[in-house]
Order: structure tokens, then C-alpha cells, then sequence
């Protein structure tokens, strides 16, 4: 009988010594064992890395490395899968937690149907209290179209062979959101995405200053990202596609109150709503003529 495979767990942390014994508490918890733990500390003021170092002392496969400047937390992941021994690499940032057989589930599946990236679904945590099902869509079907419209799966969901980050030069450190999205966007041109439809981690947005709470630099990264796959987007899912990355854009911009962005962007929106009317007009005046 073949060994399962070993299971790399990243976790990228800054300042998360309120919540990262929980987080990894989650993963000494899972049903499946083959695994190892990198905490890739992102330079943290506070006593983060006592912690994990508290912790992993009892815990041999949890290991602690450390940058002596804040990078960001995908410089701290692409340290994390460089020094992975795992075949697979799993994401969790270092204020969520997993439920008990979300690493079995995904990694199951994945084999099961021979994907190199399996993405699922989650729970999200509000300010309140409230805990609500993360519904992300099926793009099993067609991945690449599926993450150039419209975000992609979350980090705290992806299972991915290491082999795969390596081929697409690890992941991009100058994004400063959305992080995932861009990420999802670069494995989707080279394999397709298993989705399992079963919730496997809890998202806590109630964590202050997390990048997700940032209206501004969510308005910023989402705009990036737009202009860094533009043809691609255009190519794949047309200009309605882009009207609606563009009010996406608008909206955390409007949240934010910086109204001359909101006037910018929404202007792009319109814009690709009328070119998308003018085609289906065009397609429908040939039709009649025919």
C-alpha cells in the first residue's frame, strides 16, 4: 500500500498572536496526519512567534521560519512553498481555521479525479457574530473562464500540487489583494480545478486590519488585476464581463469615498455596457436583413 502523500501547510502570520494558536490548533486537529506546517512569521511586532516556537516544541512537524522586515503575505507564502517537502501545498492565513477532515475531503477528491488543484467551499464569521455559508461558483467546467469572470477561490480552500506553483514562477508578490484571484488566474491557464461542493474552512472577517476590510486598496488591487489580465478578461468573457469588473471596481471605491474613482470607473462600465448593447444590436439588424 503507497504512502499518502505529505501535505505542506503554509501559513503566512503578522501579529497574530490573538488567533494563530487557534489556527493551528485547527490543523493538529485534522483527520488526515501526513502533514507539515511552515509559519512563515512576516516580521510581526508582537509574540507571534513564541507562540508557534511554544507550540511547535510539542509538535515536531510544525516548523517556524522568519523574515526580519514585513514583505507581505505572498512573499511570506512563496518562502513557505520553497521550503515545503510536501507533494501538495494547502494555504490557511493565520486567523482562520479549518474544519476537522478538510484536508482528507480535498485531497481525497483531488486523486480521486486526478486534479492538481481542488478548491471547495466555506464558512464566513461577520463583525456580528453571524455565520453565514462562503459560496464560491462551480469553475470546474471551465476554470479559466470561470476566474477571469469573476474572483477566484480563497487561499484557505486551495489544495495544489507544488509542482504546479513551481511552473507558474510561485505566486505574484506584488499583489496587494485579491491575492487568491491572481493567483486562481495563473493556475487556471495550466489545469483545471476540482471543486468539491462541501465546506472545509471558517473565514473570520471580524479580524482588524485585515486586507479584506480596506476599501481603498481592495478598489486599487481589483483595478490591477483588471489591467494585468484586461486582454484575457476581454478575450473570455466579453464586455459585459468587463462592465462588471468595472462596477466592481466602482463599489469598493464608492465605499472607500473617493468619488473621482467611482467617476473614472464607472464611466469604463458604461462604456463596455454600451459596446456590448451595440454588438447584440449589430447581430440582430444582420439577422433581419438575412
Amino acid at each position: 500500500m503507497n504512502k499518502r502523500p505529505l501535505i505542506t501547510v503554509v501559513v503566512p502570520s503578522y501579529n497574530r498572536a490573538n488567533k494563530i494558536a487557534d489556527t493551528l490548533k485547527s490543523i493538529q486537529a485534522q483527520t488526515y496526519q501526513n502533514w507539515e506546517t511552515i509559519v512563515v512569521d512576516d516580521g510581526s511586532k508582537d509574540n507571534t512567534v513564541a507562540i508557534v516556537e511554544a507550540i511547535a516544541k510539542g509538535d515536531n512537524r510544525i516548523h517556524v521560519f522568519q523574515h526580519e522586515r514585513n514583505k507581505g503575505a505572498q512573499a511570506a507564502r512563496n518562502t513557505g512553498i520553497k521550503a515545503a517537502k510536501g507533494e501538495w501545498i494547502a494555504f490557511l492565513d493565520s486567523d482562520d481555521e479549518w474544519l476537522p477532515d478538510s484536508l482528507k475531503m480535498r485531497l481525497d477528491y483531488a486523486l480521486k479525479n486526478d486534479f492538481s488543484v481542488v478548491y471547495s467551499l466555506g464558512y464566513i464569521i461577520y463583525e456580528d457574530n453571524r455565520q453565514e455559508l462562503y459560496r464560491l461558483p462551480d469553475i470546474s467546467k471551465d476554470s479559466y473562464r470561470g476566474v477571469l469572470a469573476q474572483e477566484g477561490p480563497m487561499f484557505q480552500s486551495l489544495l495544489v500540487k507544488k509542482e504546479i506553483l513551481e511552473k507558474i514562477g510561485y505566486l505574484d508578490e506584488t499583489a496587494i489583494a485579491y491575492q487568491e484571484w491572481n493567483t486562481s488566474i495563473r493556475l487556471a491557464k495550466l489545469c483545471t480545478f476540482g471543486f468539491l461542493e462541501i465546506p472545509t474552512f471558517i473565514y473570520d472577517y471580524r479580524t482588524p486590519g485585515a486586507i479584506s476590510r480596506n476599501h481603498s486598496r481592495n478598489g486599487r488591487a481589483y483595478a490591477d488585476i483588471v489591467k494585468k489580465f484586461f486582454w484575457e478578461m476581454l478575450m473570455n468573457v466579453g464586455p459585459e464581463g468587463m462592465a462588471f469588473h468595472y462596477l466592481a471596481i466602482t463599489n469598493w471605491y464608492r465605499q472607500a469615498g473617493a468619488l473621482d474613482k467611482v467617476k473614472f470607473y464607472n464611466g469604463l462600465a458604461f462604456l463596455f455596457k454600451c459596446f456590448s448593447l451595440n454588438i447584440v444590436g449589430r447581430k440582430i439588424k444582420s439577422a433581419l436583413i438575412r
